[in-house]
């Protein structure tokens, strides 16, 4: 079969490539690959040849952009709305280009990022009316119903069915494709990019916790780690090609450190490859003990982000008890200790989250100013299945996901006002 993967536009107030590439997706794509069906991508994202895009020196950079007009429920938001990525024609030009697919497969998401699926749905449609086009991904999974109502798929993939998927591409009937098989036979397909600045690697599915905010249980509710060597090989393959940039997107890298990371890490010092590793996600500072913090220096880890949200212990029990303020002492100090710089390591802290008063975040702004500590501010966003998400969006009849937005909320929270928000940000600059 011919098989078109497309990873859609994002719509929203603000995005930047922090090491953002449809890993799933990808996955996917190696899958059908390798299976002897005839790929065919595009990665909206990619603005092409024509624009030109400025990275910086560990691949991340902006997105080319168009402001575009306001959904009715933004439009009391102080802020610019933009489709980011490739102009609407230069995407139409690409489908121009190629042969008529089997089946059109696309992905999304954030869930508020659903109008650049829908926008591509509409257009494959028009180019290929009589194609099977199926849509998965995070939206999907979150937000089922609102896809198959709203979207114009024609079939919606969600909580990794991969039964139902195998129907549309041919596979029906050979053994289930479970997320674990996926992860240990197959590679991202970054070959389908002609050029990439960075790869992004995952060693691991689900995650081990329940926090309030996140729904990591609900898209993946088996936490299973990889075969270090096949992560180490994966790496080395990104570093024979030219890659200098890897990002790891695991929800919980460091657990089970032992048996995991470290041997992982062992294996990368050992083989001496001069790569630079980032952790956009934020890892689990209670794990980084002395010897943790000195193999992620030798290994030549550039972006380290520690997972803090609040240092209001009431709250911390609350979200999910995640970290400690003593752990997260205990782990800065041992990244220091070993040759760390303040400028590469980052703390998360939450804004807006339910509960979370001007006080609390500005206490844990001088919480992580007092351990020198960049301070990256991550806003609360609503999302479905998880309790602090359920507990919000029940108080509204509108059941779009562009409830779900951060920059939403960043200015509609009812816990704490925009402006004392901007104050908080001036003090900790």
């Amino acid at each position: 079969m011919r098989i078109l993967l497309i990873n859609p536009w994002i719509y929203d107030f603000k995005a930047y490539d922090l090491w953002l590439k449809p890993l799933g997706l990808l996955y996917l794509a190696d899958f059908l690959f390798k299976s002897g069906h005839k790929i065919d991508f595009i990665d909206c994202l990619v603005p092409g040849t024509a624009i030109l895009r400025k990275t910086d020196k560990f691949g991340t950079g902006k997105y080319y952009y168009e402001e575009i007009e306001k959904p009715e429920i933004y439009k009391d938001v102080p802020r610019k709305y933009k489709r980011y990525g490739m102009p609407i024609e230069a995407f139409k030009e690409k489908l121009r280009t190629i042969s008529k697919p089997d089946v059109i497969l696309i992905t999304c998401t954030m869930t508020y990022w659903y109008k650049g699926a829908f926008e591509a749905i509409k257009i494959v449609k028009e180019f290929f009316p009589d194609t099977l086009v199926v849509l998965g991904g995070i939206y999907a999974n979150l937000c089922r119903e609102h896809a198959k109502k709203y979207s114009g798929a024609d079939y919606v993939i969600s909580k990794n069915n991969f039964e139902e998927f195998a129907k549309f591409v041919g596979a029906s009937g050979r053994s289930p494709l479970r997320i674990q098989n996926l992860l240990n036979q197959y590679r991202p397909a970054y070959y389908l990019y002609l050029h990439l600045e960075y790869a992004c690697v995952i060693t691991s599915a689900g995650c081990p916790y329940s926090c309030a905010y996140c729904a990591a249980k609900y898209l993946c509710d088996e936490f299973y780690q990889r075969d270090q060597d096949d992560v180490v090989d994966e790496i080395c393959g990104y570093a024979e090609s030219g890659i200098k940039n890897i990002a790891f997107y695991d929800d919980a890298l460091f657990f089970n450190k032992e048996n995991h990371i470290n041997k992982i890490l062992d294996k990368i010092i050992e083989k001496k490859l001069d790569l630079n590793f980032h952790t956009p996600n934020g890892v689990h500072a209670r794990f980084i003990d002395k010897k943790l913090a000195r193999k992620l220096k030798e290994a030549g880890f550039k972006t380290i982000r520690l997972g803090f949200e609040t240092e209001d212990t009431v709250l911390q029990n609350k979200i999910g008890n995640k970290v400690s303020n003593e752990e997260i002492k205990t782990a800065v100090k041992n990244l220091f200790e070993v040759g760390f710089k303040k400028d590469e390591i980052g703390a998360y802290i939450m804004t807006g989250m339910p509960g979370q008063s001007y006080d609390d975040i500005l206490e844990t702004v001088k919480f992580a100013k007092d351990l020198d500590v960049k301070v990256k501010f991550t806003q609360f966003s609503p999302i479905p299945h998880t309790k602090l998400g359920n507990e919000m969006l029940s108080k509204y009849d509108n059941a779009d996901p562009l409830l779900h937005n951060n920059t939403y909320w960043l200015y509609k929270s009812p816990y704490i006002s925009f402006e004392k928000i901007q104050k908080i940000t001036k003090l900790s600059k």
